[in-house]
């Protein structure tokens, strides 16, 4: 086999991260109309299922602490669970499904829209701008398919119109906080546009991660930011990293730590102030083993040797939608470093594409 040549800026994944600011100009200026539209179908509902795999997943579990913020009983389910456990996963007439599918072709999360069709439960799902969900009530279009394997654009936009559908029953309903968050959603288009134009603060962080093991936190909502370091920079660079909520972390998987080994906290300003003590907590646990530590938000006076990539404050349930670019960024660098071609889940390889090829997703 050929090794492929490193990818450069005319990857589809690089293009893609780049294109962001413009994709979330359009949904930020045209978005509110089905985000409103989709907050009159969920309405009636008291209980929310969010249903995803992957990526999607990850948007889910974001999707769950903005929809618990409205008032709504939001659970974030694997779309195989979800689909395959129906017993444990049962639906009342009350309650309401949104099934994350950007492509709309894996079999389990068409599984799970089919059976909320099959029960008379209102459905809506988000999908890219021509993916086709047969028994939606509604798609909420987020952006064009993507063209590269690590799902970036259609990611940070799934959360993105999540958020505006929370909005949107908040204010419909007239949850505290609604319109605050409507304002913090305006500014993002320009935060992750300034965040890709320091891509170049990222390079130092990513040699040292195509070649350490890794190791993402956070907590809270951010939880899902870590599980997403962890599923793009296996996708893009197939990097030897991984990732757990913060506590998670700290219970037991913290003694597998080496010196040497990288750490990625997420440490967002605007964090619950529990947030942000125990992540300065395990910084320093961290720093005293003698891991390397990048935190992306702010940085811990008690760990002041940690590289630090500075992110601006904003509302903590929104902070996901801009704490997951360093993520991609640090993603697609660890490819370029490690000689991976970021779009094609390696079936570049003759050993893989053979090996995926048997699946059916």
């Amino acid at each position: 086999m050929t090794t492929p040549p490193p990818p450069t800026t005319d990857s589809a994944m690089y293009r893609t991260m780049h294109r962001q600011p413009a994709d979330l100009r359009r949904l930020q200026d045209t978005g509110w109309a089905q985000a409103e539209a989709a907050a009159r179908l969920l309405a009636p509902s008291t209980r929310l299922f969010l249903v995803g795999i992957g990526t999607s997943y990850h948007a889910a579990l974001v999707g769950e602490w903005l929809f618990r913020a409205v008032g709504r009983d939001a659970r974030a389910v694997l779309s195989f669970d979800f689909a395959a456990y129906p017993d444990l996963h049962p639906l009342r007439p009350d309650d309401a499904v949104i099934v994350m599918a950007h492509s709309g072709t894996k079999t389990y999360t068409m599984h799970a829209l089919e059976r909320a069709g099959a029960l008379g439960v209102t459905a809506v799902s988000v999908g890219s701008l021509t993916a086709e969900h047969p028994g939606s009530q509604l798609v909420l279009r987020t952006v064009e398919r993507e063209r590269s394997a690590a799902f970036t654009a259609s990611h940070t936009a799934a959360m993105f119109v999540l958020a505006q559908v929370a909005v949107a029953l908040g204010e419909l309903e007239g949850a505290t906080g609604a319109s605050g968050r409507r304002r913090a959603l305006a500014a993002l288009p320009v935060q992750v546009e300034a965040v890709l134009a320091r891509q170049d603060e990222v390079l130092d962080v990513s040699e040292e991660a195509a070649v350490r093991h890794v190791y993402a936190a956070g907590a809270g909502p951010n939880a899902a930011t870590a599980l997403e370091a962890v599923i793009k920079a296996r996708e893009a660079a197939t990097g030897k990293i991984d990732a757990l909520p913060l506590e998670q972390f700290l219970h037991g998987p913290l003694v597998t730590v080496d010196a040497g080994d990288l750490a990625v906290l997420v440490n967002v300003r605007g964090a619950k102030a529990a947030t942000s003590a125990r992540t300065a907590e395990v910084a320093r646990v961290l720093d005293r083993i003698g891991a390397r530590i990048w935190l992306v938000g702010h940085g811990v006076t008690a760990v002041p040797g940690a590289t630090v990539f500075e992110l601006p404050e904003l509302d903590e349930l929104i902070s996901p939608i801009l704490a997951v670019v360093p993520m991609q960024i640090l993603a697609y660098q660890m490819a370029v470093r490690r000689g991976a071609n970021p779009d094609r889940f390696r079936r570049d390889d003759p050993r893989y594409d053979d090996a995926i090829g048997t699946l059916t997703l």
